[in-house]
């Protein structure tokens, strides 16, 4: 296949957690990260490496969120929860659902990211600036589904 720039992909996506929920304006995008680990497997009788095994991947979802509303804040940072306008962190049990991403395809239609279950993972800042807009860093961190060893899937719609 050729290259070009019909192929570059350019534009925004929705975020959606549990799916349904659209969490908000984000900045600096979204980024998907795949990580594998891998296993080199070697034998005395020949240099170098036969043949690789994957013994770990994972996958997360980084992004930035604009709107820094309680009720947001309660699905993002681990074990907490928002009920009647206070947001309770810690001594909750972790959030977890099914993740999805929209954007666009180079062809410009829907593509759709869906992760089965994710949960919010790592830190979450809330800043606080004078004359700044506070973006919150969130990642969630996707569970493998134990009946497929599968995280999710990337579907491109065709019109």
């Amino acid at each position: 296949m050729a290259s070009s720039s019909a192929n570059v992909l350019v534009g925004v996506a929705t975020v959606e957690f549990p799916t349904g929920a659209d969490i908000g304006w984000c900045t600096d995008g979204v980024m998907l990260t795949v990580s594998t680990d891998l296993f080199d497997v070697k034998v005395e009788e020949v240099v170098g490496v036969l043949k690789r095994v994957v013994v770990d991947q994972g996958v997360t979802v980084t992004l930035n969120l604009a709107e820094g509303v309680l009720a947001t804040m309660g699905k993002v940072i681990p074990a907490s929860a928002e009920a009647g306008g206070t947001l309770t962190i810690g001594n909750q049990s972790l959030q977890s659902g099914e993740l999805k991403l929209v954007g666009k395809n180079p062809a410009g239609f829907n593509r759709t990211i869906t992760l089965s279950n994710v949960n919010p993972s790592g830190e979450v800042g809330i800043p606080y600036r004078k004359s700044e807009i506070s973006i919150v860093p969130v990642t969630f961190s996707a569970l493998v589904a134990p009946a497929t060893g599968a995280f999710g899937t990337i579907v491109d719609a065709a019109a």
